[in-house]
């Protein structure tokens, strides 16, 4: 599975766009119907950005001591409230890092994307490329600071998420 999950990361934007074209425009594709689609985008950018999410999950479950499971059972505790009792609790920064890097590169990312998006779902950043190739640099320079308001605002939130959850859930780490 580590070695499954790091794969997307090896795979160069370009080539995974022009993969999923290939792939997903064939009309005898049961999956044919998400091309062209905003879920489409979606499910792109998560698999292109999904190896550093996957790290990043793996390293925060490992500061969990592995009898913790065993323990829940004893007391006959159900897998659901141990997860939202302990496991999301430990690991909500990372849950957070996770949130806003997917955010921010699927906000800012053009490499996979601009092979797949059509005339309905066209991202900011891509509209950015297309207005600076017909002349319109000031258009398109309006649209990268307002990408990168967005992406400011979206840290912000994080930062600010991270300090009101942080001090509920991560008191144990400052004893």
């Amino acid at each position: 599975m580590q070695m499954v999950s790091v794969i997307p990361m090896a795979v160069p934007g370009m080539v995974l766009g022009l993969g999923y074209i290939f792939y997903f425009n064939d009309a005898n594709n049961p999956l044919n119907f998400l091309y062209s689609t905003m879920a489409f985008l979606v499910v792109n950018t998560v698999v292109h950005y999904y190896t550093v999410g996957h790290m990043t999950a793996i390293t925060a479950l490992k500061q969990i001591p592995a009898e913790i499971e065993s323990t829940a059972a004893s007391v006959k505790l159900p897998q659901y409230k141990l997860f939202f009792k302990v496991t999301l609790p430990v690991c909500l920064p990372a849950v957070l890092d996770i949130a806003i890097y997917l955010f921010i590169n699927a906000l800012t990312t053009t490499s996979a994307v601009v092979f797949l998006y059509s005339t309905d779902t066209i991202p900011a950043s891509v509209s950015v490329l297309n207005m600076d190739d017909t002349g319109q640099t000031g258009a398109a320079a309006a649209m990268a600071v307002m990408i990168m308001i967005s992406a400011a605002v979206a840290k912000l939130v994080h930062i600010g998420l991270d300090k009101l959850l942080g001090k509920k859930t991560q008191a144990w780490r400052k004893r």
